[in-house]
């Protein structure tokens, strides 16, 4: 979604996670595969900024400030893209770019609904934990596992200008249509 918002060249800078947590780093790789594939897209500058969103604010500043013509943002989650957000837009720079969150927070969607964060990615926790119960369920009154993988894949949901043509976000992790 990214790289279709974005083209397949331009400069970006990426927003990291805590370095401690895995999700930082497995978001970061997947992120690095793909832009990877595409020789034009240049990151210019990554840095941590511990999904907060202060912490984002900042360090797209002094991104920003070496960095001014960057046409994309790729952030681990929305706080920190909500911070670049702020930075672009104190710096009158907001027009234009390409910027990517993660979590489907309701700050996001407000974001995308007003044209400033191209896109979020709502991982739907009430579907996670609606499977969970079951399969606990399942586990509880037969004894035995309903799956066979202890890990496994869920899709999430990307919200953009287009769904939010077909859903209306009525509060966190709900959708109407």
């Amino acid at each position: 979604a990214w790289v279709d918002a974005m083209g397949t060249k331009g400069s970006y800078v990426e927003l990291f996670g805590a370095p401690s947590d895995n999700n930082a780093q497995t978001r970061s790789n997947g992120f690095e595969t793909v832009l990877s594939q595409y020789s034009d897209l240049d990151k210019k500058a990554q840095e941590v900024a511990n999904w907060d969103r202060t912490q984002g604010y900042s360090k797209m500043q002094s991104m920003l400030q070496a960095n001014p013509d960057v046409a994309g943002v790729i952030s681990g989650n929305d706080e920190m893209a909500l911070g670049a957000i702020a930075a672009l837009k104190e710096a009158g720079k907001l027009e234009g770019k390409v910027i990517g969150g993660f979590d489907g927070s309701p700050d996001a969607i407000d974001a995308v609904k007003a044209g400033e964060l191209t896109y979020t990615v709502l991982q739907p926790v009430a579907i996670f934990a609606e499977e969970a119960v079951r399969q606990a369920d399942h586990f509880i009154k037969t004894g035995e596992l309903k799956v066979a993988e202890e890990k496994q894949l869920f899709d999430c949901i990307l919200v953009d200008a287009s769904i939010l043509e077909v859903y209306d976000f009525v509060g966190p992790f709900q959708l109407d249509r």
